[in-house]
């Protein structure tokens, strides 16, 4: 039952490689400065004359991790196409 358990450990170990993997690649090649990004960001300071500032941090930060999931998501998908394609090519 040690060695499933080390398996089990070794896998999401490597799992969590891949997930910072993907993020590491997606933070260097997405720009973080831009036109839209600037729109939300005057929304939010309009938003702070109305709801306190911890609220919006938290709103904030919900929104960056569900974009970056969602970015993570995409990447490995396309990843898997890309994949899928060569094989297809291959045969």
């Amino acid at each position: 039952m040690m060695r499933h358990e080390k398996k089990s450990a070794r896998s999401q170990m490597s799992d969590v490689n891949r997930n910072h993997q993907v993020i590491t690649r997606l933070d260097e090649s997405l720009p973080l400065e831009t036109d839209d990004w600037a729109a939300v960001e005057q929304i939010l300071m309009r938003l702070t004359e109305f709801a306190p500032t911890h609220m919006l941090v938290d709103l904030t930060s919900a929104i960056a991790l569900f974009a970056d999931d969602q970015a993570r998501r995409a990447y490995i998908l396309g990843q898997e196409d890309i994949a899928a394609e060569l094989k297809r090519k291959a045969a």
